[in-house]
């Protein structure tokens, strides 16, 4: 994965005054909107906040885990908000919550006529998946709650199902680093922020692959090798190491943070 693809020095220092940023662009979009809504749509105040909780909501995960605006997200990130975090994190009441595909295709709607967003097929494609939607939400709900083993059981299931859905459209990136490393499950702040790096980098290549005009055949072979160059080349601002080594140097310094070091045995 080439060098220019990099977004920033993942071990700088987190801009909270960035978010605060992209927050409060949102909400300036979102006053605006529900002026809009109301004239324009005719909506009633009830609908009209509930678009604004699942629209900042969406806001909200790609400023604080992305540090992205509604305008420069990518599919992965649509796709993991609507048929994961959201599911998990929005605590909202049942009426909201089966409401977020219409809400988020109403502001994304009034965004572009504003011409503040662009609507690409990816995002028509996930907007329009509702009965997806609502059969992951509803699969959710039913995990057992009584019996923890039980309820992680069916939770790695659940999660399951959508990493294979996002694999098939070249959209997840491997759990494998190469030579038996893999990814933990309990990351140290530095694997945590390469993966988030390595993920980025992904799906920015395999934007521009798309663009010109690949298969998701042709994409993975090219992504692999790009991903499996990127774990293994050693980096200035590592401190000579590869994302690899830094990985498990990571992990050799807290072993109690992780009793799986991920490596196969």
């Amino acid at each position: 994965m080439s060098d220019d693809l990099y977004y920033e020095d993942p071990f700088a220092e987190l801009d909270e005054t960035g978010i605060t940023e992209l927050l409060d662009l949102g909400y300036q979009q979102l006053d605006r909107y529900v002026e809009w809504s109301e004239s324009a749509l005719r909506l009633d105040s009830r609908i009209a906040q509930q678009d604004v909780f699942n629209a900042e909501a969406l806001m909200d995960y790609l400023a604080n885990q992305h540090r992205k605006a509604i305008a420069d997200m990518n599919e992965y990130e649509l796709r993991w908000f609507v048929f994961s975090h959201y599911i998990r994190k929005a605590m909202a009441d049942a009426e909201t919550e089966e409401r977020l595909l219409s809400s988020l295709e109403r502001f994304m709607g009034y965004l572009a006529r504003m011409r503040e967003v662009e609507i690409t097929d990816w995002m028509r494609s996930v907007l329009d998946e509702a009965s997806y939607y609502h059969k992951r939400r509803a699969a959710y709900h039913l995990l057992s709650s009584e019996d923890e083993r039980e309820w992680k059981l069916g939770f790695k299931e659940w999660c399951a199902e959508l990493d294979d859905d996002l694999d098939s459209r070249c959209l997840l990136i491997p759990a494998d680093l190469g030579d038996g490393l893999t990814w933990s499950d309990n990351m140290g702040w530095r694997e945590a922020t390469l993966r988030d790096e390595a993920n980025a980098i992904w799906q920015r290549e395999r934007d521009q692959l798309l663009i010109e005009g690949m298969s998701y055949d042709q994409i993975r072979d090219q992504l692999m090798i790009a991903y499996f160059a990127w774990a293994d080349t050693p980096q200035a601002r590592l401190e000579g190491l590869s994302p690899s080594e830094t990985i498990l140097a990571e992990r050799l310094e807290t072993p109690e943070a992780d009793e799986d070091d991920g490596l196969d045995e």
